[in-house]
């Protein structure tokens, strides 16, 4: 039987495929594997304790928090770093026209430790060895079909369960005989049914993915991530040595976080996100 994975990115969708499995509703997985990048809310590690119990609890899907890089320090001591880390911040050019910067950070502290401990704990194999093939269930409703995504690792296949829909590296898709399609709305229903507490959206207290309100609200009510939001404004402000000329910012008005007077109206998050690091 192939190995199943959940990539639990512990927002809405990725922990009710978590509760799902848990409870048979649907096939089950051999872990539940949760990248940290060092700076989620604080609400959203609340939230991982409290899974955390449940497992226990419930003898839920063993659940692997994986640490092995930190996104956070990374850009707050980037000269530190051995690479650049590369989120999708924003900077002008002369002229002013604004631009963000190559979005790097999914895949290399999210995808990538996800895909290390598959090779490193869950099959045990050395660096260059080849892994079998594993299904990678990730929680994208149908809302959100078009983050759908083929794996560029021909071990992998990803499932949708969500969607109904696996696709391998080929780009060949099949769908899913015990799979039951849901949008977010179903998702948020089926938590009030089974009387379990609705996660917290999950993402970086740093993402420049954020709608004003979201800002707003974070600088309010959560006023040490948002702290830690502006150390990570302030340390990225000057990235020349990582070949970036003009002043870099999380916000798009290219103002430091901490000067911004947020437009609470707006609550569409802005960016093209991927949807892989928070689902």
């Amino acid at each position: 039987m192939m190995t199943k994975v959940i990539s639990l990115g512990l927002g809405v969708q990725s922990t009710a495929l978590y509760y799902m499995a848990s409870m048979k509703e649907m096939p089950t997985a051999n872990v539940a594997i949760f990248s940290d990048t060092g700076r989620e809310s604080t609400a959203t590690y609340s939230y991982l304790e409290y899974l955390k119990n449940w497992q226990k609890q419930n003898n839920g899907i063993k659940i692997a928090v994986v640490k092995d890089k930190n996104l956070y320090q990374d850009l707050i001591y980037k000269s530190n770093s051995t690479r650049f880390a590369s989120i999708p911040a924003f900077t002008s050019s002369a002229t002013g026209k604004v631009g963000m910067l190559r979005r790097q950070c999914t895949g290399d502290y999210k995808i990538r430790q996800v895909d290390d401990y598959i090779r490193d704990h869950v099959y045990k194999l050395p660096k260059r060895a080849r892994r079998p093939q594993t299904d990678v269930c990730i929680g994208i409703t149908l809302d959100e079909a078009e983050r759908m995504s083929i794996p560029r690792e021909r071990w992998k296949v990803n499932v949708y369960p969500f969607l109904g829909l696996k696709v391998d590296s080929w780009g060949n898709v099949e769908r899913i005989p015990w799979a039951v399609p849901r949008d977010r709305k179903n998702i948020m229903e089926w938590y009030k049914q089974k009387n379990l507490p609705i996660p917290p959206k999950s993402a970086c207290v740093f993402c420049p993915y954020q709608s004003d309100h979201t800002w707003a609200m974070r600088k309010l009510h959560a006023p040490e991530d948002f702290a830690a939001a502006v150390r990570v404004d302030e340390a990225i402000r000057n990235s020349t040595q990582q070949g970036i000329k003009n002043p870099v910012y999380l916000h798009r008005s290219c103002v430091p976080l901490s000067e911004v007077e947020f437009n609470i109206t707006e609550t569409v998050e802005w960016g093209e996100c991927s949807g892989t690091c928070h689902t």
